[in-house]
């Protein structure tokens, strides 16, 4: 699903992101699930539902860097949405080879492809951040893909046409939420190797979509979609355009057909890669994308509604099998509501089956 944390579209046509390397158990039990109630009451409802849709999105998962904690890899949230921390400067790209696409330092906010080295940017609301962006700037940049709607273009993994399917009601809150957190002084610098070819950046309609419709399948299909789920579950090919989802196995997973590929060795501070087709390595070892079409013997099709539930809310294969492993952002969806979650069941019960089963995660290489 999302961090998130996912293949992200933009640039020549679609592209992997990643989330930060760790050890298994406890870089995702340093992350506990939350019992979700979908708003804070503290705050504006505006403000409460970006909270809600950036916690939701693992927003966090990119733009706060990650540090070694007493339970593994975990967000420093003391740097809270900051960004790349200036202090490490623009690390050096490392040689990726196929079928390896993209890799990620280990605080998981350095990012390099063929389309170049991506840092993540400042989202607080300091003068080095988005303090003096307006909410029409930030907008235009989802909507365009381009700093402030008119700069230089949003590289990945930055979920560009992802986030483009928010209404712009949702847009607005999840602005609003960020100029509303602690101001954090970090001046991320911006990397100039590597630009994209000219032309590279795919035009973003401008408008943003209507609100979907009050049934769950309608609620969970736009989930899906602003949360990136079919970025990192539907395996990619290289077309005329470049790499492209391959509609004919939406939300299959890593493909059974496909060669598992052998683990590679990064050099600090490069800390896991990522293939096309959705196998992500990484000190945890090797994991594969799941099946989330409702076919019977490969995918979630004799799965129950709370069975899902369960396994966003423990991180657990229907909430008591194995771990959830990166790239897969459960912590994030973890935030979701109870009925969210189960608009979003309700919606992956409707897609088309595909029969594939996915490789079973491998253990690191040493």
């Amino acid at each position: 699903m999302t961090c998130r944390t996912r293949l992200m579209k933009t640039g020549i046509g679609t592209i992997a992101a990643t989330i930060v390397g760790g050890v298994i158990v406890g870089m995702w039990s340093a992350h506990p699930a939350a019992q979700a109630t979908g708003a804070s009451s503290s705050r504006s409802p505006r403000v409460a539902r970006g909270e809600y849709l950036v916690k939701a999105g693992a927003c966090n998962d990119c733009h706060t860097p990650w540090r070694l904690g007493d339970n593994g890899p975990e967000p420093d949230i003391a740097r809270l949405l900051s960004g790349h921390p200036a202090t490490l400067g623009v690390p050096t790209e490392p040689p990726l080879a196929p079928p390896w696409f993209i890799a990620a330092t280990a605080t998981n906010t350095a990012w390099t492809s063929p389309l170049g080295l991506a840092l993540a940017p400042n989202l607080t609301p300091h003068p080095t951040g988005v303090g003096s962006w307006t909410e029409r700037e930030f907008m235009a940049a989802i909507r365009t893909g381009r700093h402030k709607g008119t700069g230089r273009a949003i590289r990945p993994p930055m979920p560009v046409q992802p986030l483009n399917r928010m209404t712009d009601e949702d847009l607005r809150s999840v602005f609003a939420y960020l100029q509303s957190i602690p101001a954090i002084d970090n001046a991320v610098p911006v990397p100039g190797s590597s630009p994209p070819a000219s032309g590279a950046v795919t035009p973003i309609p401008p408008a943003g979509p209507p609100a979907p419709a009050a049934t769950p399948v309608a609620r969970g299909k736009y989930l899906v979609d602003v949360l990136g789920c079919e970025d990192c579950h539907t395996p990619f090919k290289t077309g005329d355009k470049g790499p492209a989802p391959d509609m004919s196995r939406r939300f299959s997973g890593y493909p059974s057909s496909e060669t598992v590929p052998a683990g590679r060795h990064l050099e600090a501070p490069w800390a896991s890669a990522m293939t096309l087709t959705q196998a992500k390595q990484g000190p945890w070892g090797t994991s594969f994308a799941a099946n989330l079409t409702p076919d019977n013997e490969t995918g979630v099709g004799t799965w129950t509604e709370q069975q899902f539930i369960d396994t966003l809310r423990s991180g657990r294969h229907q909430g008591r099998g194995r771990a959830l492993l990166p790239p897969m952002p459960w912590p994030s969806l973890s935030h979701l509501t109870d009925a969210d979650m189960k608009a979003v069941f309700a919606y992956l019960r409707t897609v088309p089956k595909v029969r594939n089963k996915a490789p079973e995660p491998l253990a690191p290489t040493k």
